[in-house]
């Protein structure tokens, strides 16, 4: 239900309105009727009016509306399939998506696709389907009104007019019949194509264009206005040709397709391509066909682009030339930028700089190098190589040297570059300061020299370079006294010497000399030979620093650590570089690890590492081994000796019993017979009768050996016999008188005693040897006499005059004692003791006094608990 105001049609007279219904008329019938109203009063209905849909009984067809509509983007449509009689219906699908459908009659469904994407190239389908096939379907075009701009017209020939415009966005339809149709000032154009910049053209310069543009969804009027020569768009030139190549310029020429270009006035641009070489030259004049190419450089390939455009109202540059090759001439190379370099007091090299492509003006064949000095008359030239860039020179001390290097091609030689070297380097000495780089550069700057009259030298080197090294230098005008070494011509972490000389007719002269880091980093290597060396407790640690090339910065100082398990402990830290050394102090006896770090601006090293075991020094080890070993023993001593004092009983009874006193069985007091002694296998004793007795004295006698001889004549007695010879004892007393039968025994047998079966001890008192050594001039043996005072224990008297034997009776040993025997003297302990009689030894020495004392020393008073 709908209320319009239709107005009447003044022609005809009748009222007409249109209704657009949401749903296409072919989906079902569509009936209507209207009435009128004015004011307050209302008409009838008129008769219904019936459209018939197509889904009447008559039209029994599958089918789907609307048919190939183009619409807008974003916009709402209504789309319905009309199924076949006893056809099932299952789904209408948009594109790719299933749609809800509503079945508006018997035979009818319909769906609504609400904002429309824009489809593609060929539309977007929309398909009914049964439970077994495709039913029926349809397309729809969804796109956008046309959107281009920028209309503009210009000339190519001075004649007619070419327009071009933009294109804007995109509409999506690209059907034939729903695509975009341009006409200009009313003329199709059917030359019209797609690309970024559409174009139509025009036989005639009209200076006004009307475009429009127009498709389903829309129109777009495009305008644009111009004078002639204000839109001049010139063509490119045509067969470009160079007429005259020289080594340092060349003519070109070309053409023009236009006849009318030829009066026109235009400038035009040339570009020029070559390697290392670039540049854009501009040339002017009417009607221009030709210009001379100045400036170029020998030997070099260049490439020739060329374009123009109108000189007034100049509106944009014409269509480039196709690209023309040029190749210039040969001439001779530019000089050599020379320098030299002293790596000794008399030694050194002259360099110079390869010439790059515009300089060398054709390929290099060689160098010439030339030598001379005041002492010589003449140049003496040198061939070299082109792959040479250096040459050795020696000094002397008679006079400057000059050398003169010239680079040679296929053209010709180039002018000689000299350079002097001085006779001696007295400058080499000169101090150099260290220098600071900034931002990885080096800023120099220097006091102005009255002698630089041709300017100044910045030469730098890596320092300590011997050998061949990459010399590199710069020269600097006169009025310079400051100058920058770029980065780009320094290695990080190398130290470089850098010197600044300043250049005369003579020999540079050496201002001044400085070394530096363009950039400091941490030394690549650490310090070498670390050693230790302990000194008592005390460590010292020496080292070497690492060599220059490695230390890739100014060494501040060296960092020492003493390393823990997984970490390192700062010990110390050595700000002064050249202290090498350092000592550790107050160490123990362990095991101990160093690590020493050399350290510039830029960090420290890896570090060095030693490891070294404290010992005991010798002087202490000494000390204490002989302490040690006392104080061990000492309380040994202490241990033992309180363990028997507590124990001295036993050990009194075990290690120190009593011995007794030595006993003589019979009575010795009264005088007796002889004696009579049962010689042993190995001896024989004859007992004899002294024809002197003394009966207030006992004594014993040898026989001596004449009368052993001759009373028993019968027995053999071996002289060289290590046997006792044979004794005869008399127990007697002998007289004063009795030296006359004491005779010497030659046979030395007083060394031993005499082996009885009734006696087992046989005392014999004798005399001391250096007691009677006075009395042995003749004598034999003489045994002590017995004193008859004394029966107890025999007293032994000596005198120290022994001429008369007969005021003094005694115990007189055998002289052959001391003669005879080598070791006498070691008797004189052991004489008078009780021997055995099958030894030569005494049993029991002697003591010093004349009674036997008892035995009263320290250890047996301990043992017996007296203090």
């Amino acid at each position: 239900m709908e209320t319009v105001a239709v107005k009447t049609d003044p022609v005809t007279g009748l009222h007409s309105w249109t209704w657009h219904s949401p749903l296409p008329l072919e989906c079902t019938s569509h009936s209507a009727h209207i009435r009128a109203r004015n004011q307050q009063s209302v008409s009838q209905w008129s008769p219904l009016q019936t459209i018939p849909g197509w889904d009447i009984p008559e039209k029994s067809e599958s089918n789907m509306f609307p048919q190939d509509k183009v619409v807008p983007v974003g916009s709402n449509m209504t789309f319905c399939c009309i199924v076949k009689e006893k056809e099932d219906f299952k789904e209408i699908m948009y594109g790719r998506q299933e749609m809800s459908a509503t079945r508006l009659s018997r035979r009818t469904y319909a769906i609504t696709a609400t904002n429309q994407p824009v489809s593609g190239n060929t539309g977007t389908n929309v398909i009914c389907c049964s439970q077994r096939l495709t039913l029926t379907g349809a397309v729809v075009f969804v796109g956008y009104p046309p959107g281009d701009e920028g209309l503009v017209c210009e000339t190519r020939d001075l004649a007619s007019a070419e327009c071009s415009w933009k294109k804007g966005r995109d509409t999506g339809l690209r059907m034939r019949r729903s695509r975009t149709k341009y006409t200009l000032n009313g003329r199709d154009c059917l030359e019209a194509n797609e690309r970024k910049r559409w174009w139509c053209s025009s036989k005639a310069w009209e200076q006004s264009w009307t475009l429009v543009a127009r498709n389903p969804l829309g129109t777009v009027h495009l305008m644009d206005s111009a004078q002639l020569t204000d839109r001049v768009h010139l063509l490119a030139p045509v067969n470009v040709t160079a007429v005259e190549v020289k080594a340092w310029s060349a003519t070109l020429q070309w053409s023009w397709s236009v006849a009318a270009y030829k009066k026109l006035e235009m400038v035009c641009q040339l570009q020029l391509f070559a390697h290392e070489l670039n540049s854009t030259r501009n040339y002017s004049g009417p009607g221009l066909s030709s210009v001379v190419l100045e400036s170029l450089w020998p030997d070099v390939d260049y490439t020739v682009t060329l374009y123009c455009g109108s000189k007034h109202g100049f509106w944009k540059w014409g269509d480039k030339s196709a690209p023309y090759r040029i190749h210039t001439k040969m001439d001779r190379p530019d000089a050599l930028d020379v320098w030299m370099w002293m790596d000794s007091s008399n030694t050194g090299c002259v360099f110079w700089k390869p010439l790059s492509v515009r300089k060398s003006h054709g390929a290099l064949v060689g160098y010439e190098v030339s030598q001379s000095s005041a002492e010589e008359d003449g140049w003496t030239p040198v061939s070299l190589p082109p792959g040479n860039f250096s040459y050795p020179i020696i000094l002397n001390n008679g006079s400057d040297i000059t050398v003169a290097v010239a680079a040679r091609n296929p053209a010709g030689l180039s002018q000689p570059s000299t350079v002097t070297t001085p006779a001696y380097r007295a400058d080499s000495q000169l101090s150099m300061s260290e220098l600071l780089s900034t931002n990885g550069s080096f800023v120099l700057s220097w006091q102005p020299n009255a002698n630089a009259s041709s300017g100044y030298a910045v030469e730098w080197v890596p320092t300590g370079c011997s050998g061949l090294c990459p010399v590199d230098w710069k020269k600097v005008p006169e009025s310079d006294s400051s100058f920058t070494l770029n980065s780009d011509s320094l290695v990080a972490g190398v130290r470089y010497t850098v010197s600044v000389y300043a250049l005369s007719t003579g020999a540079p002269t050496l201002l001044q000399r400085w070394q530096g880091y363009s950039q400091e980093m941490t030394p690549s290597q650490s310090v070498r030979e670390l050693l230790p060396n302990q000194s008592g407790s005390d460590v010292l640690l020496s080292w070497k620093a690492t060599a220059m090339e490695n230390q890739r910065g100014f060494i501040r100082g060296y960092t020492i650590y003493l390393a823990n398990a997984a970490h390192l402990e700062l010990i110390a830290n050595i700000s002064d570089p050249e202290v090498q050394s350092y000592r550790v102090k107050g160490l123990s006896l362990s095991s101990y690890k160093f690590v020493v770090k050399a350290y510039t601006s830029a960090g420290e090293d890896a570090g060095a590492t030693v490891a070294i075991k404290m010992e005991m020094d010798t002087a202490d080890m000494l000390f204490v081994g002989i302490l040690v070993p006392l104080g061990i023993m000492f309380c040994c001593l202490i241990l033992i000796s309180i363990c028997c004092y507590k124990k001295r009983e036993w050990v009194k009874k075990a290690f120190y019993p009593e011995i007794p006193g030595p006993k003589v069985p019979g009575d010795w007091s009264s005088p007796q017979g002889p004696l009579d002694v049962k010689p042993s296998p190995h001896s024989l004793v004859h007992i004899v009768e002294s024809p002197e007795w003394d009966f207030t004295k006992e004594g014993l006698f040898p026989v001596p050996e004449e009368e052993e001889e001759s009373e028993n004549d019968n027995i053999e007695v071996d002289a060289d016999s290590d046997e006792p010879a044979l004794l005869r004892y008399y127990n007697q007393v002998v007289g004063d008188g009795s030296h006359g039968n004491q005779v010497s025994d030659s046979s030395g047998s007083s060394n031993t005693s005499v082996d009885s079966t009734q006696t087992e001890i046989t005392y014999a008192g004798i005399q001391s040897p250096t007691s009677s050594q006075g009395a042995c001039g003749g004598g034999g043996y003489r045994p002590q006499m017995q004193s008859v005072i004394g029966p107890a224990e025999p007293q032994i008297e000596f005198e120290a005059d022994f001429q008369d034997d007969g005021l003094h009776a005694g115990y007189k040993p055998q002289c052959s004692w001391q003669l005879d025997s080598p070791e006498a003297e070691n008797f004189s302990g052991s004489l008078g003791s009780p021997t055995s009689v099958t030894s030569s030894q005494f049993l029991i020495p002697e003591s010093s006094e004349e009674k036997p004392q008892p035995s009263n020393t320290w250890f047996h008073n301990f043992l017996s608990g007296k203090s």
